[in-house]
């Protein structure tokens, strides 16, 4: 059963296409961070060839052009088509150049100082060293066949190509030459041999014609033989009185009915006057036979009468003596037929039925038996003549056979006659003959090594290895190197760096770093993702934190960013929706606490139990919502419409949500959660976080349709590996005003976005009196 075509998903093949091309601009961007590798690569293949170049054997080349010419493409090449001249001759001709026996001969007569290639190896494999260096090819479409020879001499090269021609040409002459006696002997037995049979089968035709007494009639003429003839007559004649006696046999079984019922005979007279004759039954009916003549005779006359007078009153009028007399010949006449049939209806009415009865049913048997008489004698005939003509086709086939043998021998031997006379003529030549076209000349340019296909090769072999080593290198180290690339393969802006922050066991709100040290530039980073994301297109009033992995510093950093919008006089609520391990109620010391997991349960409305659970932080605007006491079943809670209404009544009351959710790939409730609000911020440690990490998580995200509105790069320190991720070197601390001074005022490298992004938050929102300044 054939198996209908798969269909292919035009969305699913959108999406490979997509992967592909996203693959394919994270490896462009992978190769132009590490572009070193190319360069260290070429650079490495470029020594080597140039070392390759200038220590490499010079080869030398020459060539010559050999024509083949076949004569007697009926011998060589059945059809005679250049099409098997090129398919069966030419090769095997490309294959005799390249054979031990000429490759020897020309050795043999190679003068010694033209033995360069073979100086310093041994004897029995000289063959295979001339071959080695020897390329026999033949050009497409022509009859040309190509000789080049390779040597570390010009000279040698052209030498060896002469003695290599002259030894094929040689070993073809003396091959043919050596064969032809031979052939021309073979010929003449095979010639004799058939001669023999065709006088033989000669004799047997002539001898069956006799037999037969041919008249020269084949079976193409369209001349019928007489005895097939006879045959077909008798055959004829044969069915027209098997169907006479059938009709005489139903006239009479229908007139023994007819007598045998009593039924008036008068109409049969008709069908016996058809089936045995007028004048048979007038004779049954006692009329002579001159009176039928007489009769017969007169009915055409009134036939003539008739047709004269038809033309008489074409040019004559009716009263015309002529056309009188005819009318008087044509009524006579009619008189008198119309007495005759009256007494023969009087006759057959004078007679009893049964007496017409068997009257007519002895004429009708009387007539049936020469009918079958007649039957008997001609189905006899055409059996004999029958016989005769199924004999006849035998002989005459027979005679067709000897006819093809004698042809066939005849044609045979007329083609043997025609090959030894061929053969004869050209004892002085050869039957595919080899002509040179181009004589092979001195090149002193080498043609290996070539300059350009070295430096071709060193370029393609450098790039290809750097490209395979940035490949290998990509797959080993899976992390991001710059801010440029983690934004150009996530596909997801940076909006903060957050430095290291200094560790502490303490816990409360005052201990957050943008509350315990608002001035310190470490705080200044809250303060630039919250204007990143109030200045962003998207609107950003609902979020979920969330990170691809735990211990991320998600926690942390949306605490202090509900902090840093709170105090640009914002009313803000901080959520814990991280139902299985709660950390933001642990960092603001508010375990134990009804929370959101109690809202979402219980049955109560929402605003009244919203309103004993929320608690403030102690800063100005800023509420918290703990988690509550741990749900077995948090994906569910999350899930259920009893947390939307609470987000909805949240949204009423205050001018930012920000809530806190698990890792992404550790459990699906930050895809439960970002589907009810405007988009997730993802915290990212580049020193922790993987590259594929980063971006399964992105994918999945945008998978669910869940906007991603950017990254916080968290935890980046002077002294990490990933320092480049960082400012660069320049923070910002508090001066007082009289101690500004313009020599003070550093001018930040506003190349990298996240620098220049940062100075600009920093310009707009420094408190009076903070300038930035280099880092100690």
């Amino acid at each position: 059963m054939m198996q209908e075509p798969a269909v292919v998903d035009p969305e699913v093949a959108g999406a490979s296409s997509a992967h592909f091309v996203h693959a394919l601009m994270r490896f462009a961007v992978a190769v132009r961070h590490r572009k070193h590798v190319v360069a260290v690569t070429l650079l490495v293949t470029c020594l080597f060839g140039g070392l390759y170049y200038l220590t490499a054997t010079r080869y030398y080349s020459a060539k010559a052009g050999l024509l083949v010419l076949q004569v007697g493409n009926d011998v060589w090449s059945p059809g005679g088509t250049q099409r098997n001249l090129e398919q069966t001759v030419l090769p095997t001709y490309e294959n005799l150049i390249s054979s031990t026996r000429v490759i020897e001969g020309a050795i043999r007569a190679l003068p010694i100082e033209d033995r360069i290639d073979l100086a310093a190896i041994p004897q029995d494999k000289w063959v295979a060293t001339i071959r080695e260096n020897l390329n026999v090819r033949g050009l497409r479409g022509t009859n040309i066949i190509e000789v080049t020879y390779n040597s570390r001499d010009p000279r040698v090269a052209v030498s060896v190509v002469n003695a290599i021609v002259d030894s094929y040409v040689q070993f073809m002459d003396a091959t043919y030459k050596s064969t032809a006696g031979e052939i021309i002997y073979v010929l003449q037995n095979e010639r004799a041999r058939l001669f023999q049979q065709l006088a033989t089968k000669r004799q047997e035709l002539l001898k069956a014609q006799q037999v037969l007494g041919d008249m020269g009639i084949t079976p193409e003429s369209r001349v019928t033989h007489p005895i097939v003839q006879r045959a077909l007559s008798l055959n004829d004649e044969l069915i027209k009185v098997d169907s006479q006696r059938m009709n005489q046999e139903a006239v009479l079984a229908a007139l023994r009915a007819a007598v045998r019922d009593g039924v008036d005979l008068q109409q049969y007279v008709l069908t016996v006057i058809n089936t045995v004759g007028e004048q048979m039954l007038l004779n049954g009916l006692g009329f002579s036979g001159n009176d039928a003549a007489v009769q017969s005779q007169l009915e055409r006359d009134l036939v003539d009468y008739t047709a004269q007078l038809k033309t008489l009153q074409e040019h004559l009028g009716p009263a015309h003596p002529r056309v009188t007399a005819l009318n008087d010949k044509i009524h006579i006449t009619e008189q008198y037929l119309a007495g005759y049939r009256d007494r023969i209806q009087s006759r057959l009415g004078d007679m009893q039925n049964k007496q017409l009865g068997d009257l007519m049913i002895q004429m009708v048997q009387q007539r049936l038996a020469q009918s079958q008489c007649l039957e008997s004698s001609l189905q006899a005939a055409f059996n004999a003549a029958q016989a005769d003509a199924v004999a006849l086709n035998g002989r005459m086939a027979q005679i067709e056979i000897l006819q093809h043998d004698v042809q066939w021998l005849g044609n045979l031997h007329d083609a043997l006659l025609s090959r030894i006379a061929g053969i004869d003529l050209k004892q002085d030549g050869l039957d595919v003959r080899t002509t040179r076209i181009d004589e092979p000349v001195l090149n002193p340019t080498p043609v290996s090594p070539k300059l350009p296909a070295t430096i071709l090769f060193c370029l393609m072999a450098g790039i290809g290895t750097g490209l395979l080593a940035i490949y290998l290198i990509d797959i080993l180290d899976d992390r991001f190197r710059t801010i440029e690339e983690m934004q150009s393969v996530l596909g997801v802006p940076v909006l903060s760096m957050i430095q290291q922050l200094r560790p502490s066991d303490a816990v409360g709100v005052e201990e957050l770093q943008i509350v315990a040290e608002p001035e310190a530039a470490e705080s200044e980073a809250f303060r630039t993702l919250r204007t990143a994301l109030s200045l962003s297109h998207q609107d950003s009033s609902r979020l979920v934190v969330s990170s691809p992995e735990p211990g991320d510093g998600k926690t942390t950093l949306m605490a202090n960013l509900a902090a840093a919008f709170a105090q640009s006089q914002k009313k803000t609520l901080l959520i814990d929706a991280d139902l299985r391990r709660p950390g933001l109620t642990a960092v603001l010391n508010m375990r134990g606490m009804d929370g959101l997991s109690g809202i979402i349960r219980g049955q109560d409305d929402i605003a009244a139990m919203a309103a004993e659970c929320i608690r403030a932080s102690g800063v100005e605007g800023l509420d918290v919502l703990p988690s509550g006491p741990r749900p077995t079943n948090p994906a569910e809670l999350l899930a259920s419409s009893r947390f939307a209404e609470f987000l909805a009544w949240a949204e009423g009351v205050y001018d930012q949500l920000l809530i806190d959710s698990p890792p992404a790939l550790a459990t699906s409730d930050t895809a439960q959660i970002g589907r009810l609000v405007d988009g997730v911020i993802l915290v990212v440690q580049p020193a922790k976080n993987r590259r594929r990490t980063l971006m399964r998580t992105v994918e999945t995200f945008q998978l669910l349709k869940i906007p991603v509105l950017g990254l916080a790069v968290n935890r980046m320190g002077s002294d990490s590996a990933y320092q480049y991720y960082g400012y660069g070197g320049y923070g910002y601390e508090y001066v007082a005003d009289d101690d500004q001074s313009d020599d003070e005022t550093i001018d930040t490298d506003m190349s990298d976005p996240a620098i220049a992004l940062g100075s600009q938050l920093a310009d707009e929102e420094a408190p009076r009196g903070i300038v930035p300044r280099r880092a100690a």
